[in-house]
């Protein structure tokens, strides 16, 4: 499986704007892309005992083939176009790799980013090890967009707490982010095998220019 149609190409097929894809279907989208960072996305999507299972990959393809997300390219090898084939770049390419964690009293939950050269989703897990992809927004900047997840899950739930984390650069060391009493932010570095991180006050700017500094923009 090593076809891939060029990512540019027209797509003719109308496809929901979030799409689900179970593990195998994962594995396989990884496959066909190749990129230099299948390994660091297969270990942050927990999927890295299964990269070289050739069951896994060929159900995941069969999957993708019934459901019309991918068909057999002209070598007999998996071949993806539109935004699947987004969305294999940026499994395969990603130059960056943000994990969310969104934390509340009774609840949690996790966003990953993978952002890569022209395209970049958000990942949001399902039941067992399967995902939502959905393309990040492109009205805002990467940085801005990290920032409003931030922002949205701390209104919806004031008591809670997001951790930012980019993975393998820094890794183990994550951003903490909490509403301040003031309408501010509380802002701290988790540290790994630490409980709580000290915080410092800071307004909005302030928190961009710490995602900035998570992100290594």
């Amino acid at each position: 499986m090593t076809d891939a149609d060029d990512q540019g190409r027209a797509d003719e097929q109308d496809y929901p704007e979030e799409l689900g894809f179970g593990f195998g279907e994962i594995l396989a989208l990884l496959s066909v892309h190749g990129g230099e960072a299948a390994a660091g996305t297969a270990e942050l999507l927990g999927l890295e005992d299964y990269t070289g299972l050739p069951e896994v990959l060929a159900s995941g393809a069969s999957s993708l083939v019934a459901r019309g997300y991918a068909h057999v390219g002209s070598s007999a090898g998996l071949s993806v176009d539109g935004p699947i084939a987004g969305i294999a770049a940026a499994l395969g390419g990603a130059e960056r790799r943000m994990d969310l964690r969104l934390e509340a009293p009774g609840f949690s939950d996790r966003i990953l980013l993978l952002e890569a050269p022209g395209i970049a989703i958000l990942l949001r897990p399902r039941a067992y090890s399967t995902w939502w992809a959905l393309p990040q927004r492109t009205d805002v900047g990467p940085a801005e967009a990290t920032l409003l997840l931030v922002q949205g899950h701390l209104a919806e739930h004031p008591e809670g707490r997001v951790l930012v984390e980019r993975h393998e650069v820094g890794q183990g060391y994550a951003l903490s982010v909490r509403n301040a009493d003031d309408g501010g932010w509380l802002l701290g570095v988790r540290v790994p095998g630490a409980e709580d991180s000290r915080e410092s006050p800071g307004d909005a700017e302030t928190l961009l220019t710490a995602l900035r500094a998570v992100r290594n923009d």
